[in-house]
């Protein structure tokens, strides 16, 4: 019998999954990010996901639960593989909260406006520039928009 680990599955990093706990895992990040929208309740999309509603309560900090109903709380500590251009390459690193995650996101959406549009302002407009990735290294995102288009 294998022996279990101590640590949440949405707790460790990706590297120390199994692709089937990794896609888990995926299917959680979705559930909790179409509920933080308010597209469906975290209830079903999770109970649909085939996630188990109690273990989710117990062991991560993503979820809350209040008046009997479970919210998503606005910000989590789920670390997730990312990618982004740094230092004029594709660059793959994990992240350790969602903050982080979704300032990435914004970076890709204003790379998208920039091969469309042609403009760079948004570029110049976002809040992070420099981050620290799960081992602790920093990364500065690639801001250059002639290095971007190249790159694209």
């Amino acid at each position: 019998m294998p022996r279990r680990s101590k640590v949440p599955l949405w707790s460790r990093p990706d590297r120390a999954l199994t692709p089937r706990q990794r896609a888990q895992k995926a299917r959680f990040l979705r559930a909790l990010s179409l509920a933080r929208r308010g597209k469906e309740t975290l209830e079903g999309n999770l109970s649909a996901q085939g996630i188990d509603l109690g273990q989710v309560l117990k062991k991560t900090d993503a979820v809350k639960k209040v008046r009997g109903k479970l919210l998503p709380r606005t910000h989590d500590r789920i670390p997730r593989s990312l990618k982004f251009y740094e230092k004029g390459k594709l660059v793959h690193a994990e992240v350790a909260n969602s903050q982080v995650a979704s300032d990435i996101g914004r970076y890709w959406n204003t790379i998208a406006e920039l091969t469309e549009t042609g403009k760079s302002r948004s570029l110049r407009t976002l809040r992070r520039r420099r981050f620290k990735d799960l081992k602790g290294r920093f990364h500065l995102l690639e801001k250059n928009p002639k290095i971007i288009l190249e790159l694209e």
